[in-house]
């Protein structure tokens, strides 16, 4: 496993016939702003589209001619927005036209829609530059599609489709019900669907086309095809693919992270594609909107390590990765006889990849020279992805295609020691920066000053912080001495706001007296206020203040830490 992860890292980095006219309404591209990843709903009840064109990149250096549904008020996207609505909620979409037939919109799984436009054969269509209107009552939660109901072997081959989500009224954390609840934070789609270039370009040119010669050649997940499957939402190389298709998480914890991902996988595409998820089994919860339940109502639900979603077809998954053989930095599931896997067991393709040269989660270890790792602390990456290996190819070149990769945090975070940096100040009695990267038997002394306020007033450089990293979180612990009760001095810490050049309080002091004590203080937001730039770039500085009665006293620096969400 740990060499196919490190080999499609590597990857990632270098890596019926029929007359159609000419003439399309070319739209504006513009990008969403959007979360950096996961699910970005554009919420209802009432959403106003338009049918248009634009083009969309491939990482081979091609471009290709979209249709799309887009916000009316923004510009072309690929695919449509995800339409979010709650349950029971009366859903209204008016379409406008921009091409140059007629289009429309047919929801699959909802009942009873009306409206307006002219009467085609599963729907109501706009005509060419002309409108449309559908209303329905949103039904039973679940993922669902939206795409065009008119000539849909070619419309919805051009991209006239989109995700359409149905959530239970009054729970944004469930699928279904209170067995289905998920981490908001942590909700994904996989939206799949396939491109024949050839049809493409005979829509662009107004050429013709025969159906019965359909050959798809790329293979796309929410839009974009491997590698651009990995990059943020909304990012500004890709303006009309505006959803990006990483699964983000960290370890299932009792306590920090109790409640698992939801996967909502939908196929678009003519084809049936066999989707396999490395790293731990998903559990099926639905499929087509429906939980499943055996015929006398029990749980159906099911674990798998793979699935084929066929054409037209949607299915919810949970997802908790559990660190069951202990892979994280501080266990070690290993005989002590047995030396921990390096380097040397991997395979690298042109010197870059995304392992971080250690076998476990949180540790970054030893690459050979030349090797440049792409692992921001230690995470952990799997491949997810088709398993036709046609469809992992960008025109038959691979690796590319309907892929993405699932990223495993480190349970608590990334981390960053003061050990890391030589930035130090206060009145030094012995010890270095050295001592504080980790909680042991070596302390960094400061003493006291003899003014009427005897003090001790020290900082630590907490650096190699990225930029875009949250969750900013410093971990402080150590003792103090005084040569006469109380032991207990008032203890509290700060961090430095690089934006106005001053030290902020982070939270209330507390008193540490003649053993060890923790302290741990969030930043405040925005964090970003905290984290330095240009020469300073991705330092953060922490003071440690203590307060006495008498001079003579000192405080002894055990650990001091900053732990963060990397972006």
């Amino acid at each position: 496993m740990r060499k196919l992860i490190a080999l499609v890292g590597a990857v990632v980095t270098v890596l019926a016939s029929l007359t159609v006219p000419v003439a399309q309404a070319q739209t504006r591209v513009q990008a969403a702003a959007t979360p950096k990843q996961g699910l970005v709903c554009t919420d209802g009840p009432s959403f106003d589209l338009t049918a248009g064109s634009g083009y969309i990149e491939t990482p081979d250096g091609n471009s290709v001619f979209m249709w799309s549904y887009a916000l009316a008020q923004g510009g072309f996207q690929s695919p449509g927005p995800v339409l979010c609505v709650e349950q029971g909620e009366k859903v209204s979409v008016h379409l406008h036209n921009d091409l140059a037939e007629p289009v429309s919109i047919v929801f699959p799984g909802q009942l009873a829609v009306g409206g307006t436009g002219t009467q085609g054969l599963l729907a109501r269509e706009a005509p060419a530059g002309g409108d449309a209107t559908y209303t329905f009552t949103a039904g039973e939660p679940g993922t669902y599609v939206y795409e065009s109901g008119s000539d849909p072997s070619k419309q919805v081959e051009m991209g006239l489709y989109g995700a359409f989500v149905v959530r239970p009224a009054g729970h944004p954390d469930y699928a279904y019900d209170a067995a289905t609840r998920f981490d908001p934070k942590r909700e994904y789609l996989i939206l799949l669907s396939d491109i024949d270039p050839d049809l493409h370009h005979a829509v662009e040119t107004g050429g013709t086309y025969d159906f019965t010669t359909l050959r798809n050649r790329y293979f796309a997940i929410n839009g974009r095809q491997f590698p651009d499957t990995l990059q943020n939402n909304g990012v500004s190389w890709l303006p009309a693919q505006p959803y990006g298709a990483l699964v983000r998480v960290k370890p299932y914890d009792a306590t920090r992270n109790p409640l698992p991902a939801l996967i909502r996988m939908a196929n678009v595409g003519a084809l049936n594609h066999p989707f396999h998820p490395h790293g731990n089994h998903v559990r099926q919860i639905a499929q087509d909107g429906r939980p499943l339940r055996t015929p006398g109502g029990g749980d159906a639900t099911g674990e798998h390590f793979g699935d084929t979603v066929a054409s037209g077809q949607t299915q919810d998954f949970l997802f908790t990765w559990k660190d069951q053989d202990s892979w994280d930095a501080q266990g070690n599931p290993l005989p002590a006889s047995v030396a921990s896997p390096d380097y040397r067991n991997l395979t690298f393709k042109n010197g870059d990849t995304w392992s971080s040269g250690s076998a476990y989660l949180g540790a970054k270890g030893t690459l050979p020279v030349g090797t440049a790792s792409q692992n921001v602390c230690g995470e952990w990456y799997f491949p997810w992805h088709s398993h036709a290996l046609n469809e992992f190819t960008n025109f038959d070149a691979g690796f590319g295609g309907m892929a993405t990769l699932l990223r495993v945090d480190p349970p608590g975070g990334c981390a960053a020691a003061a050990g890391s940096s030589v930035i130090l100040a206060g009145t030094p009695e012995s010890g270095s920066a050295a001592a504080l990267a980790s909680a042991d038997s070596s302390y960094y002394q400061v003493t006291s000053t003899a003014t009427a306020t005897p003090v001790t007033d020290w900082y630590g450089g907490l650096s190699g912080v990225p930029a875009g990293a949250s969750a900013l979180t410093v971990t402080y612990t150590g003792h103090n001495t005084a040569a006469t009760p109380p032991t207990a001095l008032p203890t509290t810490l700060w961090a430095w706001k690089w934006s106005t050049g001053a030290w902020v309080r982070l939270g209330t002091e507390t008193g540490v007296g003649a053993s060890d004590t923790t302290i741990t203080r969030v930043l405040p937001t925005p964090q970003s206020d905290f984290l330095g730039t240009g020469a300073n770039q991705g330092r953060v500085r922490v003071r440690v203040l203590t307060t006495g009665t008498t001079t003579g006293f000192l405080t002894l620096g055990n650990l001091l830490k900053l732990t963060y969400d990397a972006p």
